[in-house]
């Protein structure tokens, strides 16, 4: 589906949503690179806490020459950590292109001899994966991205990632674990306020593509952990009444309903290696940091 089209859809549900993944423009992508960098926000440091232990288990977890392929690169400081003499290929995938291409800059320097082939990809949808014969591929799906699916469609996404990698490939993948309320809560509402600039900028994004008239100054962000159903929900929240047009459509939103923009789905160890079970994967290995906040998984197609 296109922009329009999922926010015709979105926007006319009872309970109103926008897909999560086109808060990435480059502005939105600069936002959220300040919010992995907050330091309510933990699933960045504790990710990479555990990425500097594997690390050092590269070689000895794969043989050979390697290609490393990241969905949803962003600005790429994770990988950093991981590569080593035996990496002859990084294809960073983002829906963001300008942001990557920006980002691979000083990669490119660092490493001149690794071939960097960025391609922009909406990874919600059917793609190619590249092709590097006579190396082993191993993929990667960090930042506990796969908690941003809107109702189970993660199954769906893992089925579909392993159906295109093919089999006998790997994939390392972030896990964002449950835990206490509290610390999940100051999270997603960093106290410089980037949470909200990041899900805000959502708005100029729409009017800039578009052509519509909200108001950004007519919302708010409102963003809490919802236990019951073990995940984060960030909403825009309509400060008045307001009638707007996407297209040729038109909608009303009444004061104090609520977009639901940004969601972020919480496991436990069990619970993901159940979900990687039952789409085809299996579990290599487990790795968390010293707080047990987060987890990496590494699964094999």
């Amino acid at each position: 589906m296109s922009f329009k089209s999922d926010l015709i859809s979105g926007l006319s549900k009872k309970n109103k949503t926008i897909p999560s993944k086109y808060h990435y423009d480059l502005q939105g992508s600069k936002y959220f690179e300040k919010i992995t960098k907050q330091k309510e926000y933990y699933p960045t440091q504790k990710e990479k806490e555990i990425l500097i232990k594997v690390s050092k288990q590269i070689p000895k977890l794969f043989e050979g020459e390697l290609s490393f392929i990241e969905l949803g690169s962003g600005a790429i400081d994770k990988i950093k950590l991981l590569i080593n003499k035996n990496v002859k290929y990084y294809v960073p995938l983002d829906i963001s292109l300008d942001f990557v291409k920006k980002s691979v800059i000083k990669l490119k320097k660092k490493y001149p001899n690794i071939k960097i082939k960025p391609k922009k990809i909406d990874y919600s949808k059917p793609f190619k994966i590249p092709n590097f014969k006579k190396t082993t591929k191993v993929y990667f799906f960090l930042g506990s991205s796969i908690g941003n699916f809107h109702n189970r469609e993660e199954i769906l996404f893992l089925k579909k990632l392993r159906k295109s990698i093919g089999k006998n490939h790997y994939l390392f993948i972030g896990v964002d674990l449950i835990k206490n309320k509290k610390i999940l809560d100051k999270a997603y509402n960093d106290k410089k306020g980037y949470t909200a600039k990041f899900s805000l900028n959502l708005i100029t994004i729409i009017n800039r593509i578009q052509k519509s008239k909200f108001n950004i100054n007519n919302f708010y962000y409102n963003g809490f952990y919802n236990i019951k159903k073990k995940c984060i929900q960030g909403f825009l929240v309509s400060k008045i009444s307001q009638n707007f047009k996407i297209g040729n459509k038109k909608f009303r939103l009444k004061q104090n309903e609520k977009i639901l923009v940004e969601i972020s789905n919480k496991f436990t160890i069990k619970s993901f290696k159940k979900l990687a079970s039952s789409t085809g994967w299996s579990t290599q290995r487990i790795w968390q940091d010293n707080q047990k906040y987060y987890s990496l998984f590494l699964l094999k197609s």
